[in-house]
């Protein structure tokens, strides 16, 4: 076995622990006010468990809707170590491993986010899941995938890397997903698909606050800096954005966010 790995055999790997659920469900509430469903249905499943464990899971949403980030803060809230993966051009090497007689050789994407981790549970986050239908290598990655969201499988995943046997029936698999026809019928009957709203104009009042206050941390200020919105700017936001994408919604926070800023400097 690999030498980094060597430490993993010697004593069982932690598994993540269940925070405060009702906390964990306000959070994402707040800033994913238009996804209640979501946030509950997830949540849900997860009552009763000592340990966070998500069965795979689909995030089904028009691009922009805000889900790849839903993932991350579920995750970020549940207290458990993640991994965000695009899956565009993603092979069957990348996510199944290779052997290291191979100068390219590397473990699983699972196996290394167990050992980036230290943990026995992390989440691996796919994010538009449908993108790997356009690799060449796209019938072998779904294979693998398959097998591995399968828990007799997962129990004893053979890492060709390590050349030996794992349990990576603790890892959870989180997928976002523009579109599910590109996903065979195999891969998404082993998965839960929850289908992830748009935001409407009705949710603005809830959302441009949080965005602008992201904008000032993201932008390096203390978030003290986002003070309330002034109704004309809420009104200006309104007669632009109707609901949909958050991405125009975001650009246009962080114009009202510099235009505050330019008129603090003027004075």
């Amino acid at each position: 076995m690999a030498k980094e790995f060597e430490n993993f055999k010697l004593r069982p790997l932690p598994l993540p622990g269940m925070p405060e659920l009702p906390t964990v469900r306000a959070i994402l509430i707040a800033e994913f006010p238009y996804a209640v469903t979501i946030v509950d249905s997830v949540l849900e499943i997860l009552g009763g468990r000592p340990n966070v464990y998500l069965r795979p899971t689909i995030l089904l949403g028009a691009p922009g809707s805000g889900k790849t980030r839903f993932a991350r803060r579920l995750t970020e809230e549940l207290g458990a170590p993640y991994e965000i993966i695009s899956c565009g051009g993603l092979s069957d090497s990348a996510v199944g491993g290779t052997a290291r007689r191979w100068t390219s050789g590397e473990p699983s994407i699972a196996v290394m986010a167990v050992r980036r981790h230290k943990c026995a549970g992390p989440v691996v986050i796919l994010d538009e899941i449908e993108k790997i239908g356009t690799s060449r290598h796209n019938g072998n990655v779904h294979d693998v995938l398959i097998g591995l969201f399968e828990k007799e499988t997962s129990r004893r995943w053979h890492d060709p890397y390590l050349q030996a046997h794992c349990d990576l029936s603790h890892v959870s698999w989180l997928m976002t997903a523009n579109s599910l026809e590109p996903i065979p019928a195999a891969l998404r009957d082993r998965c839960r698909i929850l289908r992830f709203p748009d935001p409407g104009a009705d949710q603005l009042p809830l959302l441009a606050p949080r965005i602008l206050e992201r904008l000032y941390i993201e932008a390096g200020y203390d978030p003290r800096w986002a003070t309330p919105l002034e109704g004309f700017e809420l009104d200006a936001l309104a007669s632009v954005w109707t609901g949909g994408s958050i991405r125009p919604l975001e650009r246009l926070v962080d114009g009202l966010r510099k235009a505050r800023e330019a008129d603090r400097r003027r004075q």
